[in-house]
């Protein structure tokens, strides 16, 4: 047994000794504790009847004294008063002072010999309804009860007589009751050690037998040990009952323990072999299945029945946005981590019924609000009445593989578009061409107050609308080429903001930027980009209408080898269902007339041909933050 380190070593060996000993010690703690309490009590009886005769004692003879010193101490007769105290110091060895007070507290005289202490003067003064008063003094060396009794003529208190007694009778009397229960304490300690003793002896005699037979089982050996003579008959019959798998028992209890121990020790040795091989399998069997559990990649957990975490793995508490299991363990369920509750609540209620889930696809909500879309499979264990009373589960993080399905599809349908908007564009744009050119020769050669000139302004307006729509399909389909030159985002976003503040201050819109000055520039067309700030700034004023703010920073992402840009607004923000749709070609929210839905459009491929990215972030109702990623310049990019 290992036994803790705080206890005392002492105790440890106490533990470790024989059962004789045990017993004696027993004895003697018994005996030794029955004496102390008697000591206790009697000291504690004697004491109080010493302390109370000697109080009765001292307050006699200070009412003695006081009851002949009346006279005295009217007739200032100071060589009696002298004579009176010296005659009660002469009655008692105990007394160390004796001294007379007049009515108010003078000292009349004493029988201190270096000379009155001042401090004792006023130490005990006997109330006016009391007739004797006793205080427990001490000079630091010895305790001294010091009595005090009142001096009266009729009613009248003319002195006080005041008397010291030592207490040290007192306590050598306690003292000497101490050591006759100490010697009486030793007595009975020899005489309960001698009888303990004998008693011990046969019973750890039989004890010792079943010791040997425990030895022999934790040693593994198979062969019963000799024993002493007087037991080898009992021996030789659990030798024989052994082989018969049935002792017989002889002797009295502690015996036929003994004896039964002895015939058990063979099975339970094998016994412990097999479990010892069992325990081996199962501890590298649990080494391997915690090892798949603590190192996978994907979220593991396991639930109880009411769907309660138990435990989860690693790569599910960072997939989540946790730092500590114990965040997640025994506080949260199961339908608590998926983003839509009525569809954790559908996949309980299948696991139900099935049994199990497989490559459920479903969205977790983690702990900063973002969502992850996951493959889900699941299954329940059930005792044999049904009851489901575990869950287990692996969730595989599939948010990655969707952005890029979908930016494969969004690409995919940019391509198709591109083609057939570069066609259309095409077909239509010289006809548009001829038909602005024939509207404004009709509108020089119509007279100013002719009604035919409004309506071809209108069919000019129109036709111009016609034609921006084809050079945006145009910029789409990327049909206008890129010149890369060296550019400063800062630069470029200011040009732009200077363009669109004045709008800005007249819909009472606060627009706030911020520059990192250590940027350094880039390989781009800046007219491209700064059509892609004007777009993205024209749908920020857009979307609040009038009175709000726009935040722009310019910067390094975390990374530090991209730029980074965002443009943020605190309006309405972009709805969860259509955030995936707003950069496909003629896509678009706004009122009929108000937009071409092409803008995002473009603005994404001319990130994409910048080699960067541009992304939407924030949902409803907290405002929208696009972000834009460009690759930093680096040497050769671009001519100077």
């Amino acid at each position: 047994m290992k036994w803790p380190k705080r206890w005392p070593r002492v105790a440890r060996r106490l533990f470790r000794s024989s059962i004789r000993a045990k017993i004696n010690l027993g004895i003697i703690a018994i005996v030794l504790l029955s004496v102390i309490l008697i000591a206790l009590a009697t000291s504690q009886i004697v004491s109080h009847a010493l302390v109370s005769e000697h109080r009765n004692r001292g307050i006699a003879l200070a009412a003695n004294l006081a009851a002949r010193s009346g006279d005295a101490i009217l007739a200032l007769d100071f060589l009696r008063l002298k004579s009176l105290i010296s005659e009660i110091m002469a009655t008692t060895d105990d007394m160390l002072y004796a001294f007379i007070q007049d009515a108010e507290g003078q000292v009349l005289t004493h029988t201190f010999v270096g000379g009155f202490p001042i401090q004792l003067q006023a130490a005990n003064q006997v109330p006016a309804t009391q007739r004797s008063s006793v205080r427990l003094l001490t000079d630091g060396r010895e305790e001294i009860f010091d009595f005090a009794a009142p001096v009266l003529i009729g009613d009248t208190k003319i002195g006080q007589i005041r008397l010291g007694l030592l207490r040290h009778k007192v306590s050598a009397t306690t003292r000497e009751v101490w050591w006759a229960i100490f010697a009486f304490a030793i007595l009975s300690v020899i005489i309960s050690d001698t009888v303990g003793f004998a008693l011990a002896r046969n019973l750890t005699s039989r004890i010792r037998l079943l010791q040997k037979a425990t030895e022999r089982m934790l040693e593994g050996h198979r062969e019963p040990a000799a024993q002493p003579p007087e037991t080898v008959p009992a021996a030789k019959t659990v030798a024989s009952g052994a082989a018969s798998g049935r002792p017989s028992l002889r002797g009295d209890e502690i015996q036929q323990l003994a004896d039964t121990f002895e015939s058990m020790t063979a099975a339970i040795e094998r016994y412990i072999d097999e479990l010892a091989k069992s325990k081996a399998v199962l501890a590298k069997s649990e080494t391997k299945y915690r090892r798949i559990f603590e190192d996978s990649m994907d979220l593991i957990f396991v639930a109880d029945g009411a769907g309660v975490l138990l435990d989860i793995n690693p790569a599910g508490l960072s997939l989540l946005g946790y730092d500590r299991a114990d965040d997640l363990i025994g506080t949260k369920r199961i339908a608590g981590l998926l983003q839509d509750r009525v569809e954790a609540e559908r996949i309980l209620a299948e696991i139900a019924a099935s049994g199990f889930v497989r490559d459920r696809e479903c969205k977790l909500a983690t702990r900063d609000g973002n969502r992850v879309e996951i493959l889900l499979s699941m299954t329940a264990r059930r005792r044999p009445d049904g009851l489901v009373t575990e869950y287990e589960g692996i969730a595989k993080d599939i948010t990655h593989h969707r952005q890029m399905l979908r930016q494969l599809l969004r690409a995919d349908r940019l391509a198709s578009l591109g083609q057939l908007s570069a066609g259309v564009a095409h077909e239509i744009n010289n006809p548009l061409g001829l038909i602005l050119g024939y509207t404004q020769f009709l509108i020089r050669n119509e007279p100013a107050s002719s009604d035919k000139v409004e309506d071809l302004r209108t069919i000019e307006k129109q036709t111009r609308n016609c034609k921006k729509i084809v050079e945006d399909l145009l910029n789409f389909a990327r049909q206008t080429g890129t010149s890369k030159t060296r550019v400063n985002l800062r630069e470029s976003m200011e040009a732009v903001i200077e363009v669109i503040r004045k709008q800005l201050e007249l819909d009472n819109i606060a627009i706030q930027a911020h520059y990192d000055r250590e940027l350094p520039d880039l390989a781009g067309d800046a007219e491209k980009l700064k059509q892609v700030f004007m777009n993205l700034l024209i749908n920020a004023r857009q979307a609040i209408h009038k009175g709000g703010r726009i935040v722009v920073n310019v910067g390094l992402d975390g990374s530090g080898q991209q730029a980074l840009v965002t443009v943020a607004d605190d309006g309405p923000g972009v709805p969860a269902d259509i955030r995936e749709k707003i950069f496909d070609p003629f896509f678009t929210t706004k009122p009929t007339g108000q937009g071409t839905g092409l803008g995002l459009s473009v603005s994404y491929g001319i990130i994409e041909d910048h080699g960067g990215t541009i992304e939407v972030a924030g949902a409803s109702p907290s405002g929208a933050e696009f972000r834009i990623r460009l690759p930093l310049h680096t040497e050769g990019d671009a001519p100077a």
